[in-house]
């Protein structure tokens, strides 16, 4: 006689991979009914999609993979992995499931498409890779074959590109075109089209205030090829943490440029307020040589922004990147 108990047992040591995850839908009936539904219509069948969601915790990719393909990899099908399907929804469950902090924790599904796209993204895996994407200027990159000719034709154009994960990940190597190997990272997209009009050879990517996957995989490809990052965020808690954020990432090879008490106190805007969630913000992290212009920013209690200073910025910035 058929025991949907005995086969999550037989199961659980057959993979180990998913052993925690069969065993909450072993001891969680109630929370689990669906998957218990699909154990009921074909045991055969559940036995096979255990195999792929195991052969897939094993395979969880390092660098991004748009979901279909790790699908094909995993399936020989690239559509069994889609979280419309069967499988899917038994993937995105053994996902959330080790997501979990605490064995006691209920497993808790997406609940919309976001928030599916999110938990997939968190495992390196993208359903589209399209809209996540860099926008950057005078930046030559390398396939396999040799110079990317696009990225080629917009550095002797000084043209900017935006280009999307798909195309990123096919690039072996990015680099500076300018002599010192120094990138630029612009947090805001206003200030990066007054730098961009006004210092046309200098290499820079805008972050759009959001880190995006697509602009971590260029961040990489940089550092590896000996580049140095440069941090130019707005003055102010969000862009302080997001500094951090790079800098702790890429300890030796990042610096801020004119995050300091002496810019702030010229773009200090006195007609905003820290709020209490900014004032948090400025005690999430450290970074030591920031810590001066953070201690200011509490004094003062104003946010700061680099339109103030445009035009100085970019004073400095031409000194040293003439055409």
């Amino acid at each position: 006689m058929f025991s949907r108990e005995h086969l999550l047992n037989e199961l659980q040591e057959e993979f180990p991979l998913v052993r925690d995850w069969l065993i909450y839908i072993r001891d969680n009936e109630e929370d689990t009914k669906w998957i218990h539904d699909l154990i009921d219509v074909s045991p055969k069948q559940f036995e096979q999609w255990v195999l792929y969601l195991s052969e897939g915790i094993r395979l969880l990719p390092t660098r991004p993979v748009r979901l279909s393909v790790f699908s094909q990899i995993i399936t020989l099908d690239a559509n069994a992995f889609d979280p419309a399907s069967s499988l899917g929804k038994l993937w995105l469950h053994v996902l959330a499931e080790t997501k979990r902090v605490h064995s006691k924790e209920h497993i808790v599904m997406p609940t919309d498409q976001k928030a599916v796209s999110d938990l997939l993204e968190d495992y390196h895996l993208y359903r589209e890779d399209i809209s996540d994407s860099v926008t950057a200027v005078n930046l030559f990159a390398e396939t396999a074959s040799g110079y990317h000719p696009v990225w080629e034709a917009a550095v002797h154009s000084h043209s900017v590109l935006t280009v999307p994960l798909r195309e990123v990940v096919k690039l072996r190597a990015v680099y500076p075109a300018h002599e010192q190997p120094i990138v630029w990272i612009i947090d805001n997209a206003e200030v990066f089209s007054r730098i961009a009009d006004r210092v046309p050879t200098l290499p820079m990517i805008c972050t759009k205030e959001k880190w995006t996957r697509t602009a971590w995989e260029v961040f990489d490809r940089l550092i590896a090829n000996g580049a140095e990052l440069r941090f130019v965020g707005d003055l102010t808690p969000q862009g302080i943490v997001r500094a951090e954020e790079l800098l702790l990432r890429y300890p030796d090879r990042t610096r801020t440029w004119q995050m300091d008490v002496e810019t702030y106190l010229k773009a200090k805007d006195e007609t905003l307020d820290l709020t209490d969630s900014d004032y948090a913000l400025l005690d999430k992290q450290h970074v030591d040589y920031l810590a001066c212009l953070k201690d200011e920013m509490r004094d003062q209690g104003h946010p700061g922004h680099l339109m103030t200073v445009i035009d100085e910025l970019i004073e400095k910035l031409n000194h040293y990147y003439r055409k």
